[in-house]
């Protein structure tokens, strides 16, 4: 499979998660993906720097061989890279959190199911349970990304 569909189909469900939109300012444009297109594109570090907050990046990271169920199958590594909203004075510090809880549980509207158990893509099962990590940029500003692993159906 070509992992620029995972991640084109990814985007388009979170896009469909009421909720995460409207952390996003109700803008579905802010969660969008990342492909690589040298020389336009050869620069991951300069996409994060450049997000807009709040967003959603999205961005195919590899393909590895793994095993599941007996089987030889790829496991393909989708990375979100995140910038919650502004908050203010007095806001609770919600932001990261709620972005995290909603790409793990959030409902698409089209599915009618939580993150956790959808198809994004016909070639895959439903995401493996993702971490939340902080990460900082050059210019030492916090970010946080969620690594996501999909492994494809195999053949038997």
């Amino acid at each position: 499979m070509n992992p620029a569909e995972l991640v084109d189909s990814l985007v388009g469900v979170m896009r469909d998660i009421p909720e995460l939109v409207a952390e996003m300012n109700g803008d579905p444009e802010r969660i969008f993906a990342y492909h690589d297109s040298y020389p336009k594109r050869s620069s991951l570090a300069h996409a994060i720097h450049q997000m807009p907050a709040p967003s959603i990046l999205a961005v195919w990271q590899g393909t590895h061989p793994g095993a599941f169920g007996g089987m030889d199958v790829w496991k393909h590594q989708i990375t979100l890279y995140l910038r919650a909203r502004e908050t203010f004075e007095g806001d609770a510090p919600t932001g990261y959190y709620r972005l995290y809880e909603l790409i793990k549980k959030g409902v698409p509207t089209s599915v009618g199911q939580p993150m956790l158990n959808v198809t994004v893509h016909p070639s895959c099962y439903a995401m493996d349970l993702p971490p939340i990590e902080r990460q900082t940029d050059a210019e030492g500003l916090d970010y946080f990304h969620v690594p996501i692993t999909f492994t494809e159906i195999g053949d038997d």
